[in-house]
Parts: C-alpha cells; sequence; structure tokens
C-alpha cells in the first residue's frame, strides 16, 4: 500500500471520480480519495490522499476555500453553469461599480439555497442524479460564510471574481444570489478553485499552473510541505488528460495541531495502550515515533484517547 497525500490539478470537464481513476493508474494505489469535489466543468486544486492516508482527509482544515470564476450574465442554466445552458438573452451592461456593490453586499454569512444538481444527499440520493431523472428536487437552505469577494473583471457579459467561502458552500448558488440581485439571469461559465485551506495554487497572469504555496504550515521551514515534485505524463480516457505536476504533501505540516516527540512511548501506542499526557492542555496532538506517529485526543486530566493511530510516514511517487 503507497501511503501519500498529494495536491493536483484537475483539469475541467472531467468528474472528480474520473479524475481520480486516472490518479489511482499514475500512482499505483486503488484505495484513494479526495477532500472536497469539483463540480465536472471546473477546474482547480484537488487534494488526494492514499492509502492509509484517506483516513487523515477528515482531520485537514478545509477552509476557506478560494475560487476563481467567471459568472456569464442572461445565460439561463438549470444547473446554474456553463453545461446546463438553455438560451442566453442580451441584456443592457451595468455600470462596474454597481456590480461590485452587490458583491460587496455578499460578503459575510449569507443564506442560500444548493442547485438541484449538486451533491448533496436527498433521502440517501445525490441531488443531481433525481434532477437527471426529471424528479423533483427540494433542497433546504443552507448557510455559508463568504470570507472575501471581490471582481476582478467586468467585461460584458463576462464578471469574473474571486471568493473565499466556507466548507460546503456553493459558488454556482452565490453567482445566482448576484444575478438576482441584478435583476437577470446568468450561470458560470468557468470555476476554478486556486485554494484550500492552508494551500494555495500559484499562477502567472495566463492563468498557468506554477507552483503550491502554503500559509501558517507547522513546519520549521515552508519547504517542509512538499517533499517531491514530479511531472506528470498523460492518459488518455474519452479524452486526452494533461497533468500539471503533482505535488507529494507531508501531512505532519498539513495537520493543525501540536507535535509532541515521544519515542519511549513506541510500543505503549503501537498496542493502543492508555497513557497519561500530564501537564498537557486539552486537545488534538500529533504524536510522533520512530517508526509511525498518531493522532491523539487529550482530555481534562491528562487522559489520551486514539483518533487514528498507527500511521505510517510518507511514501514518495
Amino acid at each position: 500500500m503507497k501511503n501519500l497525500l498529494i495536491a493536483a490539478y484537475k483539469q475541467p470537464f472531467i468528474s472528480s471520480n474520473a479524475f481520480l481513476s486516472i490518479l489511482k493508474k499514475r500512482i499505483g494505489e486503488q484505495k484513494a480519495g479526495f477532500s472536497g469535489i469539483l463540480d465536472p466543468f471546473a477546474s482547480g486544486l484537488l487534494i488526494v490522499a492514499f492509502g492509509a492516508y484517506t483516513k487523515l482527509l477528515s482531520f485537514l482544515p478545509k477552509s476557506p476555500k478560494t475560487y476563481r470564476a467567471t459568472l456569464w450574465l442572461g445565460a439561463d442554466s438549470q444547473t446554474l453553469d456553463i453545461e446546463g445552458v438553455k438560451s442566453v438573452e442580451n441584456i443592457a451592461p451595468f455600470e462596474k461599480a454597481q456590480i461590485a456593490r452587490v458583491l460587496d453586499s455578499l460578503k459575510g454569512e449569507i443564506t442560500y439555497t444548493p442547485p438541484s444538481f449538486s451533491a448533496k444527499h436527498i433521502n440517501g440520493v445525490r441531488a443531481y442524479k433525481l434532477a437527471r431523472e426529471g424528479k423533483e428536487v427540494a433542497l433546504r437552505e443552507q448557510k455559508m460564510q463568504v470570507y472575501a469577494l471581490k471582481l476582478l473583471h467586468y467585461n460584458h457579459p463576462f464578471v469574473n471574481f474571486e471568493v473565499s467561502l466556507s466548507e460546503g458552500g456553493y459558488v454556482r448558488s452565490l453567482g445566482a444570489l448576484v444575478c438576482e440581485s441584478l435583476g437577470v439571469k446568468g450561470a458560470l461559465s468557468a470555476l476554478q478553485r486556486v485554494g484550500e485551506g492552508r494551500l494555495r495554487l500559484e499562477q502567472n497572469e495566463r492563468g498557468e499552473f506554477l507552483s503550491l504555496c502554503a500559509d501558517g504550515v507547522d513546519s520549521h521551514k515552508k519547504s517542509d510541505l512538499r517533499d517531491s515534485f514530479v511531472e506528470s505524463k498523460s492518459y488518455t480516457q474519452y479524452n486526452k488528460i494533461s497533468f500539471y505536476p503533482l505535488f507529494n504533501l507531508n501531512p505532519l505540516s498539513l495537520l493543525p495541531y501540536p507535535r509532541v516527540i515521544a519515542p519511549c512511548a513506541q510500543e505503549d501506542a503501537y498496542n493502543g495502550k492508555k497513557m497519561l499526557m500530564t501537564n498537557t492542555e486539552s486537545g488534538i496532538y500529533k504524536w510522533l515515533f520512530k517508526d509511525f506517529f498518531s493522532l491523539v485526543q487529550v482530555r481534562e486530566g491528562g487522559e489520551i484517547s486514539y483518533l487514528y493511530n498507527r500511521i505510517p510516514y510518507a511514501d514518495t511517487f
């Protein structure tokens, strides 16, 4: 089993699951998962775990998620994106300042309805599956936090903006709220995830993927975040998928918990023995040993419980 945590760049117009299948062949490991799905038409950052590291995904920070989006004013789409556009209405241009004011009004906590074509569950079934069958999809209103939202360009009828929002939020729904405020229909024609949690893609002026950076990682050196850098080969699935470079991530740097080094307790930890960590504040810790590490919860009084024990150190490509 290969135990890896990587940052990959998903190309547009391929589902996240199809992209994951290609990565499984590339890496040579069938047990895999990702931290947050991307819509098929969307591109950008996808954090992928292999082997034992799939269990680490729930512990990784996933907020904020940062996107760059293009909103097509006048496009009528049932899916709220370019894949479901049914018609396009020519509408009069807006003042750039008006669009900027609308975006500014949507910062903070907002209420929205998830798209009917979404991965939300209704009685155990994905909403998009019901929508494709023509069945009624009634999703409850939800809240999302919009941490930052700024206008990048306005070239009518296209509005380019960048947004940072909480985990689970939908940029398509945000786009619908923008259009509602402007009194027009609209849909996203492009969507790119450029950041998730502590990770962010660095790009040039042409939007080409250049590098990966991290903010506030638990590491003495930021370079510890990236154990290796590998150029990936192309694979063919329906069409040719060209990979950007993949980054092999160091989970110890990304997991947002304090480190505790206790080599003398390795055997007891390996056997899951109950132990005490006195003079230690309550919370979650990364417990490092020579041959593995563990995630433990320290409770009042120093008693520990194992959240995930005997985690192997990362492999390389």
